[in-house]
């Protein structure tokens, strides 16, 4: 009956856009939105929005609100499909239609994002200050980025060096009221000759957070954050270095005990996370005189990760007095991951038919414990693929083929296995007139199990459960169906999108109804699973040049066949916003209203449905001749109380923030 529900409503929703798309048509079908004519990187050949087989959402972070900047996560939920796991203000991750974790590939730098990223509570640890835009592939990428790209990936273009000769220098801050918190930051952008040059630096002090009920204890959040670049550019070599560090520390409640009205949040014995990671890309792109190209990038990153936290043992407390007043200040977890990498790609000179890609990439991995517990042990980590695709153009229709092979090995002293993949990707897309275009996706992929899934054996302090891995686990494989259809007029665009995803052998933690010194015990399992859903988005500039609105649906839902749900599932979601747009100041209204989930994990509880609120604005003043401007915001303008469903703070009854007025400056000269 469930199956039946989800077709009928992915039914209604095409039914109902063939009005949209009518009128849209009969407005214009000539002009073509600018931003369609945007190159994107995460694709193979380099291609604008529109040209590409591929479906991609592309987020330029200069248009949204510089407030959003400090809440990089925030920021991806403008794409529709994309929804967010949050474990408080200082700690959020992605998800693609109902997928995340390490079934999420991130690039940032240029590189793969590798930070401990199986836990649902391991945020992404990426400051919004130096990031220029996101793009979003929502579906199976192993074809390009191998293992566990098989929700889809998230790429992050670092900021753009300047454009001319000189410097550039930017001074912003900002304060939110909810949690009294302050964000700061200075960027500076040079270029001389071939050369450029970049530094961004950035601060974040924030308090606890509240929700409309009271004050939540042990939620802080500061982090501080560096980024340097260094460009070349000459007539056939590009050259771009990297350099990012970023500290953090997060406080984590561990339950209501937590809900007192102390706010100092260096108390001995709380609950939190200490995180540096630290990236190191080097890309390089040749041209040669027949229009072929080389493209390598060399990548280096570290992440140590420290838990600290209060811990419950059983046995006589008197004899642990003195050794509990030795480790007082040492974290139970702390593991230092490191990762070492390698791509190549080779573009043959391009035909009036067709394109072609060649390459591979390779990376090399080390986990080590130093702290007095070990959630996984030490181990080793390689990864070795290779891949061709190509762009073959006929008179009606592009043809996107793709063809990799895959090995990935996972040793310790204990265990040594390789876990082998053959992927395929074939794409087509067509364009109707100027304004119409229809693109159908088939694509599989694959991920290997992590580290663990496949060796965890204690505590683990962000979750409060007892996780038993295994090492039997094999390799997770999908096949993905994506239908996109598209339509543009001269003030007004409309789009559909729908997929279906088969997952075999998905792994997820098993409750086992046993207990170890309180902490229930899950088991990681496998189990085949599926997806379901879609998004339809409408966006319109009224015939008042200064008035415009979009707004978005979407719907997802996954189940193992087994039977049960699929945990973290976003319920219905109906995103609307207006916006009111004079020359220099700028008015947002944002609608968010999510249904009821009762579609629930097994250790997932059902949330209620809720409607917020939120204001923006932004306003440009002159200077010295230079630019300064003023923004601001109001989120849950109306104090709402609610919780999300993808909140882990949701189990232990914390609610959502309660309002937060937030008031920035930025000076550009």
């Amino acid at each position: 009956m469930n199956k039946i529900k989800q077709y009928a409503l992915l039914a209604l929703i095409l039914f109902s856009t063939n009005t949209i798309i009518s009128q849209i048509l009969q407005k214009n079908d000539t002009i073509i939105s600018v931003q369609l004519d945007e190159v994107v990187v995460s694709t193979p050949f380099k291609e604008s929005l529109r040209n590409n087989v591929l479906k991609v959402n592309k987020l330029n972070l200069k248009n949204l609100n510089y407030i959003k900047r400090q809440n990089f996560s925030s920021s991806l939920e403008e794409i529709p499909g994309i929804s967010i796991i949050s474990t408080g203000p200082g700690i959020s991750k992605p998800v693609i239609r109902g997928l995340s974790s390490n079934r999420v590939t991130i690039f940032n730098q240029f590189i793969r994002l590798e930070n401990q990223q199986w836990g649902s509570e391991h945020g992404m640890g990426i400051s919004g200050f130096g990031v220029g835009s996101i793009e979003v592939i929502k579906g199976p990428m192993s074809v390009l980025y191998g293992s566990d790209a098989i929700g889809g990936v998230i790429y992050i273009n670092p900021d753009s060096y300047y454009n001319g000769d000189g410097t550039e220098i930017e001074l912003a801050t900002i304060y939110n009221s909810n949690f009294n918190g302050f964000t700061s930051n200075l960027g500076i952008k040079g270029n001389s000759n071939k050369l450029s040059y970049l530094v961004q630096a950035s601060i974040v002090d924030n308090d606890n957070f509240n929700t409309p009920d009271e004050e939540i204890e042990n939620t802080y959040f500061n982090q501080s954050d560096l980024k340097l670049g260094l460009g070349y550019t000459s007539d056939n070599f590009i050259s771009d270095l990297r350099f990012n560090v970023s500290s953090s520390e997060i406080g984590i409640p561990q339950g209501e005990e937590d809900h007192d009205d102390d706010d100092d949040h260096g108390d001995e014995g709380k609950s939190y996370q200490d995180i540096t990671n630290t990236t190191i890309s080097w890309k390089n792109r040749i041209l040669f005189d027949n229009n072929s190209e080389v493209e390598f990038t060399l990548g280096f990153s570290s992440n140590k990760r420290k838990e600290f936290g209060e811990q419950e043992e059983e046995g006589n407390d008197d004899d642990h007095d003195d050794e509990d007043d030795d480790h007082e200040d040492e974290a139970h977890i702390n593991m230092d991951l490191e990762t070492t990498s390698f791509d190549f790609k080779y573009m043959f000179p391009k035909s009036k038919k067709l394109e072609l890609i060649v390459g591979t990439n390779m990376m090399w991995q080390t986990n080590t414990n130093i702290g007095e517990e070990e959630l996984i042990p030490d181990a080793d980590k390689k990864d070795f693929g290779i891949y061709a695709v190509s762009h073959i153009h006929t008179s009606k229709w592009d043809i996107l083929l793709g063809l990799r092979s895959d090995n990935r090995n996972i040793n310790n002293l204990k265990f040594d296995k390789d876990y082998n993949s053959f992927n395929t990707s074939l794409g087509f897309k067509r364009d109707f007139s100027d304004n119409k275009i229809f693109r159908i996706n088939f694509s599989n992929g694959y991920r290997g199990p992590n580290l663990s899934e496949l060796f965890s054996d204690g505590v683990h302090h962000g979750t409060n459960q007892y996780e038993v891995g295994d090492s039997r686990l094999i390799e997770e494989k999908n096949f993905q169906t994506d239908i996109s259809f598209s339509a543009f007029g001269s003030d007004s665009s409309f789009g559909i999108d729908i997929f279906y995803n088969s997952i075999q052998d998905y792994i997820y933690l098993n409750p086992t109804g046993n207990s170890i010194n309180d902490f229930s015990v899950y088991n990681y399992s496998q189990s085949d699973a599926s997806l379901i859903g879609g998004e339809l988005y409408f966006s319109k500039s009224t015939s008042l040049n200064w008035f415009s609105y979009k707004t978005s649906l979407e719907y997802v839902s996954g189940e193992k066949s087994e039977g049960g749900y699929l945990p973290f599932i976003s319920p219905f979601t109906f995103k609307h916003s207006f916006n009111l747009d004079f020359d220099n100041n700028n008015y947002k209204v944002n609608f968010l209203a999510k249904g009821k989930q009762n579609n629930i994990g097994q250790f997932e509880t059902s949330t209620d449905s809720y409607l917020v609120i939120n204001l923006s604005g932004s306003h440009d003043f002159k200077l010295i001749n230079n630019k300064l401007g003023l923004v601001w915001s109001i989120n849950n303008l109306l104090d709402k109380t609610y919780y999300d469903h993808l909140s882990r703070f949701k189990n232990i009854g914390i609610h959502e923030m309660g309002r937060n007025i937030s008031i920035g400056l930025n000076y550009n000269f």
